[in-house]
């Protein structure tokens, strides 16, 4: 009885969070007429690939689907690169201020990041990075750095401490210590890490709206969003169509990564 109510509230569960992607793929390959037709057909009876020739050709979203792409990598390997050595400094060291520093990470990241805007704007006004995808990769690696220490801090503290005793006792330095022991077995974490860094910067609106202006330096979130018409009809099939497209990036991490994703989820779990 008890798997019967497990499995029936994870039917549900799981149709609640499928059904909108289940709504917005066959959205974007409906013709306009079935997309506003009531009641509406669950399931597609005409097929068209229009929604997504007017989303490439009419709104130039090729280029800026790799304006969003190179943010959201090079956020990635930036973020993943320094807290890789933040997090396992903070774990493995102690010294004088570290708790204050490892609180520090904590608060800030508890700040809305809406509250940094006119900091950034008048900054980068002053230094030339005003609507450079340069200073969005600065802005999202800023965001992203105090939960990324934070994790990698859980995963280097489940690490039992002979292993580190031992490659000292073989002679191996510090450096050689975090290269050859701590970064082949925090794999997972480094994963985990680097796929929370990256939806986070992909999907990123609120900074690029402000710090960006032209055309050729928008971001997938907000050009989709410049989609919503005011004045006429709203393109629904379009914007489905570039929503499926937005999807595209973290489904495919998602469904190569899973291994990891279980790993890296539970290593660390215990310790903080």
């Amino acid at each position: 009885m008890n798997r019967l109510i497990v499995a029936a509230f994870l039917s549900v569960f799981t149709f609640f969070f499928m059904f909108p992607i289940y709504w917005t793929l066959t959205t974007s390959i409906k013709p306009k007429e079935a997309i506003i037709k009531l009641p509406p057909e669950w399931f597609p009876v005409h097929f068209t690939l229009t929604n997504y020739a007017d989303v490439f050709t009419q709104n130039h979203l090729l280029r800026i689907f790799f304006n969003s792409l190179f943010v959201a990598s090079a956020t990635t390997v930036i973020t993943v690169a320094i807290t890789a050595l933040g997090g396992y400094g903070f774990s493995r060291f102690r010294f004088r201020g570290r708790s204050f520093w490892v609180y520090t990470t904590i608060i800030v990241r508890m700040i809305p990041g809406l509250l940094f805007i006119i900091p950034y704007y008048v900054m980068f006004q002053k230094v030339g990075l005003l609507d450079k995808l340069s200073g969005l990769v600065i802005v999202n690696v800023t965001a992203a750095l105090p939960l990324a220490i934070y994790l990698f801090m859980g995963f280097y503290n489940e690490m039992p401490s002979e292993i580190f005793e031992s490659a000292t006792m073989d002679g191996c330095s510090e450096y050689g210590k975090f290269a050859k022991v701590a970064l082949p077995l925090v794999t997972p974490g480094i994963v985990v890490t680097s796929i929370l860094v990256f939806i986070g910067a992909w999907n990123e609106f609120s900074l690029s709206l402000i710090l960006t202006f032209s055309d050729d330096k928008k971001l997938l979130p907000l050009a989709i969003s410049s989609l919503i018409e005011v004045q006429k009809d709203t393109p629904l099939g379009t914007i489905a169509a570039a929503g499926t497209i937005a999807m595209i990036p973290t489904v495919i991490l998602s469904l190569t990564t899973q291994k990891y994703i279980v790993e890296g989820f539970t290593a660390g779990a215990v310790k903080g």
